[in-house]
């Protein structure tokens, strides 16, 4: 199956995962941003995958090793869960998100890699249609805030 947007999407997931994979808490104030990008990255692709039946495929245990990562300072942060409705935020974390973003889409690059197109495609759109996609935007909203913050630090600096 050759499909531009699922080529897109494959390439965006293997760098988010190895972002994840990599991440070193002890260069955090590095890495925000280049996470920042690649969820960017990563959502704006899941947008335009294709829509695809699931198959009759018998669900294995895929094993996926699940990073551990350190945000400091930035991994509570306040949010909303239904932006139209007017209710009291809650606490959130950002190791959360990031790390339920990661084993869904990590799910889906094992099975794609079994040679499971399908199946992993399906993963992919249902899961950031009913699950990893508010993570995502979650998580965007706590980076840029991060990085915000960042930068209004390096200014007061100079």
């Amino acid at each position: 199956m050759k499909i531009k947007a699922l080529d897109d999407f494959f390439q965006s997931a293997v760098h988010y995962c190895s972002i994840i994979e990599d991440f070193d808490s002890n260069q955090i104030h590095s890495k925000l941003k280049a996470l920042l990008v690649s969820l960017l990255d990563l959502y704006s692709k899941a947008i335009f995958l294709p829509e695809v039946e699931p198959g009759n495929y018998e669900v294995t245990d895929l094993n996926i090793v699940v990073p551990q990562i350190d945000f400091g300072q930035y991994d509570h942060y306040w949010e909303v869960f239904n932006p139209y409705h007017l209710e009291e935020p809650v606490g959130a974390s950002l190791s959360d998100d990031i790390l339920d973003i990661y084993k869904d889409v990590k799910k889906g690059l094992l099975l794609y890699e079994k040679n499971e197109q399908i199946e992993a495609i399906w993963e992919w759109k249902f899961g950031f249609e009913i699950h990893w996609g508010s993570h995502a935007v979650d998580a965007i909203r706590a980076l840029h805030s991060a990085n915000l913050k960042k930068s209004l630090l390096s200014y007061r600096v100079r």
